[in-house]
Parts: C-alpha cells; structure tokens; sequence
C-alpha cells in the first residue's frame, strides 16, 4: 500500500496545520505494514518571513518519506501566497504521479490543498480523504464582502461549488469543529457520514506546571503567540485595550502575518508602550516565555465564518494552567464556557469587555483536576490515533 499525504504545512514548520499534520503522519505510519509506504508531500517552511529553518529536499523515517517543495516567499501577501500555492501545486501532483499511490489524503485549512487531492485522485484513479479545517468558502467571502458585495458573492458560490464536487466524491470528510456540518448541512451536502477529531494537546505543552518559575508580580504580562492577521484582528481591540487598562498590564505578542504593520501602525497611534511584539521562535523558547505569562489572549475577528470554527490556540492555552481572556463567538465561545472554567470570554472587537474580563480573571480559579480531565480527553496523540485508524478503515469501505 502506497499513500500520498498533501500537506502544504509540516514539521518544522510552526502553525497549526503543521503540528496536525506532523502527529497524524506518526499515527498513520504506526498503523501500516512494514511493507506499505506513506509519502507527506509539503513545503520546504515559509509560514513566517522571519522564521526559516533549513530542512531537506526528501528525508525518511521508517516508511514515512517526507518529499518538500521550494515555494517563493510571500511575507503573507494574498497574491504571493497564491503564486507560491500554484508553485507547490503544480510541483506535489507532478511527484505524486510519478509516485503512483493507492490512496491520498489532503489536510486543507486553504481549500485548494483539497482541491490539489481530489484532482490528483480523479487522475489517478484512487480514493482520497479530506481533512478539513476551515471553511474556506464562508472565510473568503466574508473578507471580500467588506471591499465589494460582488465579488464576495461570486466568490462565495464558485467556492462552494469546488467544496460541493471535493467532498461528495471524497471516501471520508472530518472537521476540526462541529459548527462546520451545520453550514454545509444548510446548503444541501449530506455530512451524516462525516467525522469529528478536533485538534487537541500536544505532548510538549503537557506536565509544564512543575517547570514554573518564581517572578516578580509588579506587572502582569498577557501574552498571544500566533498568526498576527485578519482573522485575528489584534490591530483593531490591542491598542486600545493597552491605553485603558495601564501599565499594571504588559501585552506580549509572538508571531507574525498579513496585519503586523497594522497592529504597529495602531499601537503607534494610540501612543502606549506596554505592547512588546517579538518574531516567532521555535517552541522550547515559546514554551520559556509562555511560564513567565500570567494571563493567555486569544481573539478572532467579528466575522460569520468564525463563529463555526475551533481555534487550535485553545488546546495549546488549557494545558499551560493558565487564566484566558478571549474574544470568541459561536461555537468557539461555547465550547470554551464547557469545557474551560479558568476562562472568560468576551465579544470580538468589545474593548470594555475585554478590559473587565482582563480584571476579573485574576480572581477566577480552576482545579488542577478540570485541566487534567481536559488534557486527557483532548490529548492530541490520542486524538489523531483514533483518526488514523477512521481513514485507513475509510479506504476499504466506499468505492
């Protein structure tokens, strides 16, 4: 058995898409025969501008192979992430037909990583699964609406349609979040066979606790690792949130992305200085700084599309033991009222609400046992186990 893994993120890569991809191969790998081979055809890293690790063309690991493609820097232009999509594109279906696979699997929170899949399949004549974390249709039209009505629609129904044609012919469907059936549910597609496996903890942010470190309290320090984009919208609640709340409170943001020089522009116009914004760093150094935080940030813009999803950042947040402020809505918002008690959630974009929720944190407590309870069911190993074993099953059941 041959399988080609498309995945434009993969270790050593720091992003969510990544950390998901990386452990699924692992599970998958550990289910397949000594004989049977799994290709992971990706990137060569590009997330961020300001984070390169070297890696090789092609690398092995007992029967995984890891085949990456140059693409050409894009510093998270949309034109340039498009050319560099097309670049990999073009590069993974012409290795994987030389490759021959029995079976495909694409992980797309972009979706033409899954229309990549289901292209290379039809080709080919093989089966293939989808893992979809995003949903790219609602996402990118909600963006265009605010520039131009038109071209939102237009978006949003062409979109659809390639959604509609990948996953009806796919063998098998899973989502990171439930609020994602519902949608496509509402337009027709049948989801009833669909599968659900989040995303989850992974090892390295499990047991870190005991490694807390004794510190000064004279200034708490919020602190947001990730993407610094669109969806996040820091450069529209940060700035003001920092001016209102004072110096008693340090912002430390790790990342980068589409908005950066927003988020800069606004910090310089609303003239605070207790907003440190640092380059992404590999994740020993980000765990370093995550134990010296006193309270974690998470926030997604004010749009449709993100009222369905599940951020990744959740789990990563639950397993440090440390108090949240994030500014969810939907389902996100939900799931963090059930299942995350050292948590408050506020609007997205409400600035008032964030600066109470910031202040009323420090007296909010959770047990040691919810974060245990929580770790143990949304371990990321465990999850992406039991995933591994659902597509391999899916090979066999749908012609």
């Amino acid at each position: 058995m041959k399988i080609v893994f498309f995945t434009y993120y993969f270790s050593p890569d720091l992003c969510a898409g990544s950390f998901r991809a990386s452990t699924l191969a692992k599970a998958l790998s550990k289910r397949l025969k000594k004989n049977d081979e799994l290709h992971i055809i990706t990137t060569h890293p590009n997330r961020y501008k300001d984070y390169r690790v070297k890696s090789k063309d092609m690398e092995s690991d007992g029967n995984i192979k890891v085949h990456r493609i140059n693409v050409p820097k894009h510093n998270s232009n949309m034109l340039l992430q498009v050319r560099a999509f097309i670049v990999y594109a073009l590069a993974a279906y012409k290795l994987c037909k030389k490759l021959n696979p029995h079976f495909l699997i694409g992980t797309t929170g972009r979706l033409m990583t899954g229309v990549l899949t289901g292209v290379s399949a039809y080709k080919l004549r093989c089966k293939y699964f989808i893992d979809l974390r995003d949903i790219f249709s609602e996402t990118i039209s909600d963006m265009f609406l605010r520039k131009n009505k038109l071209m939102g629609s237009i978006s949003k129904s062409t979109f659809f349609l390639l959604e509609k044609q990948l996953f009806n012919k796919a063998s098998g469907v899973n989502v990171v979040s439930e609020g994602f059936p519902i949608y496509y549910e509402e337009k027709g597609i049948d989801t009833s066979n669909w599968s659900f496996f989040p995303n989850g903890v992974d090892k390295e942010f499990i047991g870190l606790s005991s490694l807390k470190k004794d510190k000064l309290r004279g200034v708490k320090t919020i602190m947001y690792a990730g993407n610094i984009g669109g969806g996040q919208g820091l450069d529209k609640i940060l700035p003001h949130v920092a001016k209102i709340i004072g110096d008693r409170y340090r912002f430390l943001i790790i990342g980068d992305g589409s908005t950066n020089l927003l988020l800069r522009k606004a910090i310089k116009s609303e003239n605070v200085n207790n907003i440190e914004i640092l380059s992404p760093v590999n994740r020993n150094e980000l765990i370093e700084n995550y134990l010296f935080a006193d309270i974690l940030f998470l926030h997604l813009n004010d749009i449709p599309a993100f009222r369905r999803v599940l951020p990744s950042k959740i789990f990563e947040y639950v397993a440090l033991r440390k108090p949240i402020v994030a500014g969810l809505s939907g389902y996100s918002a939900q799931f963090m009222a059930d299942n995350v008690p050292s948590a408050i959630v506020f609007s997205p974009g409400d600035v008032d609400g964030c600066v109470y929720a910031i202040k009323k944190i420090e007296n909010i407590k959770s047990t040691g046992d919810d974060i245990n309870m929580f770790i143990k069911k949304y371990s990321r190993e465990k999850i992406m186990n039991k995933m591994a074993e659902h597509i391999l099953t899916s090979m066999l059941i749908k012609p």
